[in-house]
């Protein structure tokens, strides 16, 4: 009895663990071309947010990655052309284009990777000026910057 049991249990077991799903999902190729959907920032002041937030959803940039780690961003018809490396979930660009609040260069936390969608998530310390009031604020930038496959 024993014997049909401890096999009834191996035989389940090997039955279901090639369906099983794997908690990571592996991320889809970066390479290709990506039109910026919309783009969220705000900056924290001593880890309390300062009110200064925005969110952007004219944010429409195009931004393709081509082997050999070379990016191309074009904005209004002008490109701008740097390079891009990708390690794990981090993601590198050397681009000089910034937004009202977020200059692209820099090093990000890919959030979502799929066939059609990246999410990009980007934290920086520094000094920003409110673009409503004019007046700096020293914080950090939290940004996530979101972007559909051309």
């Amino acid at each position: 009895m024993k014997v049909r049991i401890l096999f009834s249990v191996v035989f389940s077991a090997l039955l279901v663990a090639p369906f099983a799903c794997d908690d990571e999902e592996k991320m889809a190729s970066i390479q290709g071309s990506w039109q910026g959907a919309k783009a969220e920032g705000e900056v924290l002041v001593f880890g309390v947010p300062s009110g200064f937030e925005e969110e952007d959803e004219t944010f429409h940039p195009i931004l393709e990655f081509k082997q050999g780690g070379i990016v191309t961003l074009t904005q209004g018809g002008v490109p701008s052309e740097g390079t891009w490396s990708q390690d794990g979930e981090m993601l590198t660009t050397s681009l000089t284009f910034d937004t009202n609040f977020i200059d692209l260069s820099g090093t990000y936390t890919i959030q979502t990777l799929t066939d059609s969608k990246l999410v990009l998530y980007y934290e920086k310390d520094g000094t920003y000026q409110d673009p409503d009031t004019g007046i700096e604020i020293e914080g950090t930038l939290k940004a996530t910057l979101s972007f559909d496959k051309n």
